[in-house]
């Protein structure tokens, strides 16, 4: 009776260390794998910061580029201006008291106009990056006015 019983308790005893050293390996198994995923999600996320920075580089390099080519839209509708309003005074030294009058009003909306895109260019180097494509659309249209009113 010994015999069994010694034989059974051998055998739990063995039985034991069997599960036992299976479930070591099933954890090692699995934290290996946890492991693994935090590794992965580390980089995912590294990688997702370095696309977010490179894409909003790519953003500031684009919006200043525009304002590069918008400030040198201006610069040309201003010296535009400047123009006529040069031509106006040299009306304005020939012309009748009528005609003199009609070539102040003249150079009076010449100078309001060239003011306007002056502080447009004020407002472009503050324009923030969320609100540039509405400014921009603005300040082209501004530009347009003034090359169609000076074309007048």
């Amino acid at each position: 009776m010994k015999k069994i019983t010694w034989m059974v308790a051998s055998m739990l005893t063995l039985g034991m260390l069997t599960f036992s050293s299976c479930s070591d390996k099933t954890k090692d198994s699995a934290n290996e794998t946890v492991e693994e995923a935090k590794n992965d999600m580390d980089e995912n996320v590294a990688e997702a910061k370095s696309d977010i920075k490179e894409a909003g580089n790519e953003f500031e390099a684009k919006v200043k580029e525009e304002k590069d080519a918008l400030k040198a839209d201006i610069d040309d509708a201003v010296a535009k201006v400047d123009k006529k309003i040069e031509e106006a005074d040299q009306k304005m030294e020939k012309a009748t008291a009528a005609e003199k009058e009609k070539w102040q009003a003249r150079k009076k909306e010449l100078n309001a106009e060239k003011e306007d895109l002056k502080d447009s260019w004020k407002d472009v180097q503050n324009e923030s990056a969320e609100k540039w494509d509405n400014f921009k659309a603005e300040t082209k249209d501004k530009i347009a006015k003034v090359k169609a009113d000076l074309n007048d």
